[in-house]
């Protein structure tokens, strides 16, 4: 007797199974060979171009980048020699900056009293704060990069 839906097929064996996968794979391998499609030669060739154009501008750019870090270390080692230079002149001859210190400490010494916090003064100082805003914002578009 037959007990439910149970059914007395036999399981297929080993060999069957590896049978009806190779068979699926073989198949689903055909159909892929049929579906793809290789680029073509001109396409092949156009890459190819475009990538050993690259290639020459890597190569060519190296000895101008070599070039430019020699460049700015001999700037900047000219730049230290001329400040050391100048420093050795200035070295013994620093008295005038006394001077300038204390020219610039009289001239200043009016600016100290005015009141800050006078009508006009403030509207002066307002007017210069938002003058200067609007200048940098102006020169960010006017500067920056679409």
């Amino acid at each position: 007797m037959n007990p439910g839906n149970r059914r007395l097929e036999p399981e297929p064996t080993d060999a069957e199974i590896e049978a009806i996968v190779a068979e699926a794979i073989a198949a689903e391998a055909a159909l892929a060979r049929s579906e793809a499609a290789p680029p073509s030669s001109a396409i092949v060739w156009w890459r190819a171009q475009m990538r050993a154009r690259q290639e020459a501008a890597l190569a060519a750019n190296r000895p101008i980048t070599i070039v430019h870090a020699l460049a700015i270390a001999a700037g900047a080692g000219l730049m230290l020699s001329v400040i050391g230079y100048a420093l050795a002149g200035v070295k013994g001859s620093s008295a005038w900056l006394i001077g300038v210190y204390q020219s610039l400490a009289a001239a200043a010494a009016p600016l100290a009293a005015v009141d800050l916090t006078s009508r006009w003064i403030t509207i002066s100082m307002t007017a210069m704060l938002i003058s200067v805003l609007v200048a940098s914002v102006a020169a960010y578009f006017i500067f920056a990069d679409e």
